[in-house]
């Protein structure tokens, strides 16, 4: 027994389903590619990013180095508690095609700070130096979530788009075609029995 009633009203719902599941089907194909090109746009902004930091990076770890060198990591690690006092962040949320994205709206930082008495210049350098860095590696990891966050739905996309395409729809038209031919096959065996009775009537 078919799981559908081979009628034609079951035709018609059928047929509008197939309407619908087609507009579907375009409409998330046509948000899957601009969410691939977004990615393909945020992943160049990443990579350009990681290419301007690692340079600036490795200078401040080497005076980081030299400053431990000095003045011993415990004393550093104790200093570094009180160092994030002047910075302050602010995100809210925004959306790329329907995915909730983070957003940084406001970014304060200190880039000096008071140090204490006899402090190396290599410390002083190092916390100037990240300090700089700080705004980029904050953008960096923003991007890289937008990244993963897009990467997660056009996946999620896709499947939909193949579902759509290689079950939903194809189910749908082959649903079509039996009530169809089913329909066919009654009009068929009607003719043949109105003929049958127009014949038996005419001998009589």
């Amino acid at each position: 027994m078919p799981s559908f009633k081979p009628t034609r009203m079951e035709l018609l719902k059928t047929k509008k389903r197939i309407k619908l599941a087609e507009k579907g089907h375009k409409l998330l194909k046509q948000k899957r590619d601009v969410l691939i090109m977004e990615f393909f746009s945020i992943l160049k902004e990443i990579k350009q990013l990681r290419l301007n930091l690692s340079n600036k990076l490795s200078k401040a770890q080497n005076s980081l180095y030299n400053a431990i060198a000095i003045e011993g990591a415990l004393d550093i690690e104790r200093l570094s508690l009180g160092l994030a006092q002047d910075v302050s962040l602010k995100f809210e949320s925004d959306k790329i095609m329907g995915v909730e994205i983070p957003k940084l709206t406001d970014l304060n930082i200190n880039y000096q700070w008071p140090g204490y008495f006899d402090q190396s210049v290599e410390l002083d350098n190092a916390i100037v130096k990240y300090r700089k860095l700080f705004p980029n590696l904050i953008n960096l990891a923003e991007k890289q979530l937008v990244l993963k966050k897009l990467a997660n739905e056009i996946k999620k996309t896709k499947r939909r788009v193949n579902a759509l395409e290689y079950l939903t729809i194809p189910r749908l038209n082959y649903i079509t075609k039996s009530i169809t031919f089913h329909l066919e096959e009654l009009e068929r065996e009607n003719f043949s029995r109105l003929k049958v009775i127009k014949k038996v009537k005419g001998a009589t």
